[in-house]
């Protein structure tokens, strides 16, 4: 009996000992998974920097000037002075209209003038009253007036220095005023179309956060697909005072120089402006993600080895690097790894 006692008081410590090895494997297995369920993943820390700015707005490019000319009154078009196509300077006869109004008025001048001229002679000798040489000097100068307006109406003259780019009515044909608008462009009731095609200018649309970044006198740059290898330097020349209530962004023209009438009314262009350094902070554009199937951005940031899901909007590209809003110059994100976290998971921090 006592030699059972003696072999199982051995047996009972061997089965402790077992035991108690048994549990600390556990208890590291369970601590090794537990470390192995912590994402390892490396980081970046967002940083104070200032980029130059350079922004592109689509553009459409408009005559300097342009009109529609056409006469006072109707009448039928007698003569065109100048080919469709033509510069023509200011002042210059472009069209004749007919003039039987204005002939008339011109027989009815040349007899009250000299009707007045025998007035005259008269008064020197004292041979009429004052009062009916004034009546007739009143007379003969309300005639001239009728006679230079008449002769208006029936010319059409240039306004400025431009090119007729179309004329909208044949010779022979009788001209009335008929408003017809078309899009981009003045009313087409007229003659013809006069522009002003050296300079030209550029009309861009801008949000109302930037808009106060432009002044007059700004250089611009102004390039087009349709003239290749080619880019043209402006300045900002009018900024509309008003904003659109539907799109909140205002125009802003940019007058340029166009020599070589390479660019024509109604082109697309791009315009590319310099609006100066701007700082913010900074993170790589490796830490970003998209939300799916929305235009929505955000980073993780690490917090106390914890992920915390943070919305942020980008503000402008540089290389790699993206400034943001929402974030403070510091902050670490998460970069490699980050698909695999989630708002509040424990992270392991790996060493760049």
């Amino acid at each position: 009996m006592k030699k059972s006692v003696q072999y199982v008081k051995p047996f009972i410590l061997l089965l402790i000992t077992a035991v108690m090895i048994s549990s600390c494997k556990k208890d590291q297995a369970e601590t090794q998974i537990q470390a192995e369920s912590h994402p390892i993943i490396r980081v970046a820390i967002a940083r104070q920097d200032s980029i130059q700015q350079k922004v592109e707005f689509p553009a459409t490019i408009f005559a300097n000037r342009e009109a529609n000319l056409g006469a006072s009154l109707p009448g039928k078009i007698e003569k065109f002075y100048f080919p469709e196509g033509s510069f023509v300077q200011k002042g210059d006869l472009l069209v004749d209209l007919s003039a039987e109004a204005y002939t008339q008025a011109l027989i009815e001048l040349n007899a009250i003038e000299k009707d007045f001229e025998r007035v005259s002679r008269l008064r020197e000798k004292g041979s009429i009253s004052e009062m009916e040489y004034d009546h007739l000097k009143a007379k003969l100068d309300a005639s001239q007036v009728k006679t230079d307006m008449l002769r208006k109406h029936t010319q059409v003259v240039a306004p400025f220095s431009g090119v007729i780019v179309e004329y909208l009515m044949e010779e022979g044909e009788n001209y009335f005023f008929n408003i017809n608008l078309e899009p981009g462009y003045s009313n087409t009731s007229g003659i013809l179309r006069l522009m002003q095609l050296n300079p030209m200018k550029a009309e861009i649309q801008v949000g109302e956060n930037d808009l106060n970044r432009f002044y007059t006198g700004q250089n611009i740059e102004i390039f087009s697909d349709a003239v290749p290898n080619q880019i043209i330097r402006g300045q900002v020349s009018y900024i509309k005072p008003i904003l659109s209530t539907m799109t909140h962004t205002g125009t802003v023209e940019i007058e340029f120089s166009n020599p070589n009438l390479s660019f024509k009314p109604g082109m697309y262009a791009t315009c590319q402006v310099n609006l100066g350094n701007r700082s913010g902070v900074f993170i790589p554009i490796d830490a970003i993600i998209r939300q799916s199937g929305t235009a929505e951005d955000y980073v993780f940031c690490i917090e106390n080895d914890t992920a915390k899901r943070t919305i942020i909007k980008r503000i402008a590209t540089h290389g790699e690097w993206v400034m943001v809003d929402s974030l403070n110059v510091g902050a670490i994100v998460a970069t490699k790894g980050k698909n695999n976290l989630y708002h509040g998971v424990k992270v392991e921090i790996k060493e760049n």
